[in-house]
């Protein structure tokens, strides 16, 4: 996993006070890389044509699922929590993979892929999937290197939810949708920055999409998006809301000078001996 623990501070009395303490995001939380080109040939071949409408699941799982590679539209896994609230656990634009990892496990797991908007997707058969990546070894490894950059982002993006405020966690997430399709290991804040033009939310998220992205409730988002609009760093032109640079800059990691540097104090007792 790239994370890194960002540390800088001095020895005292009452023990070590650390100045500065975060996370070092190199892959985008909730939003995963573009999967390799070299298997969209092998769907062209192998794989059936589909549209499905928004909220349309996508059959997968067990033995006898498909994955798609999704051609347009926005997709994500959807789980519910023990008080049946709906959680997304991912979003999935165009050019990524979906039923890969339940067709690679045979596995069912409690989570459904469906559509968040209207989307076009190629469909491969479970079967056919796993004989492409045992018959090509250079496939294989591509699509294994690819499940740890999607887990890395997934584990992110569930830190993300449990030590930044709601306002980090909604930039970031807004950063990862304006810049998805951007390298990920050679990305730099400074250079995405300087080409960012002022751009409509990407897909139109809903306030409710992102609440239930980031791990938060619909009112704690609304009040953040209202606070944003006052201050700017948000717009909204005919009822649609705008991402501006300064929006993206608070997410930017801090190393780069972008973003803020949350202070976090801790203290040891001295043992009796």
């Amino acid at each position: 996993m790239k994370l890194a623990l960002a540390l800088s501070g001095r020895l005292t009395a009452g023990g070590f006070s650390l100045k500065a303490m975060r996370q070092v995001f190199l892959e985008f939380p909730w939003v995963h890389a573009p999967a390799p080109t070299s298997f969209l040939p092998y769907f062209q071949k192998h794989g059936r044509f589909g549209r499905l409408r928004a909220g349309q699941a996508i059959y997968n799982g067990g033995t006898d699922g498909e994955v798609a590679w999704i051609l347009s539209g926005l997709c994500t896994y959807r789980m519910q929590d023990s008080q049946d609230r709906e959680h997304y656990f991912t979003l999935v634009p165009q050019g990524r993979l979906m039923g890969n990892v339940d067709a690679y496990t045979g596995s069912v797991v409690n989570i459904l892929d469906f559509a968040l908007r209207p989307t076009e997707v190629l469909l491969m058969p479970r079967h056919r999937f796993i004989e492409l990546l045992a018959e090509n070894g250079s496939l294989a490894r591509e699509h294994t290197e690819m499940l740890v950059r999607e887990h890395e982002s997934d584990l992110e993006g569930m830190f993300s939810a449990v030590t930044d405020r709601i306002e980090v966690r909604l930039a970031r997430l807004l950063a990862a949708l304006v810049f998805r399709d951007r390298p990920r290991l050679t990305f730099r804040w400074s250079d995405a920055l300087a080409d960012f033009e002022t751009q409509p939310v990407p897909y139109g998220l809903t306030v409710t999409e992102m609440a239930r992205t980031v791990g938060a409730t619909r009112t704690a988002v609304s009040l953040t998006l209202t606070r944003w609009e006052k201050e700017g760093r948000l717009a909204r032109r005919n009822g649609v809301r705008w991402v501006t640079r300064s929006l993206l800059e608070s997410a930017a990691d801090w190393l780069t000078g972008g973003g803020p540097s949350p202070k976090v104090a801790k203290s040891r007792r001295r043992s009796g001996t």
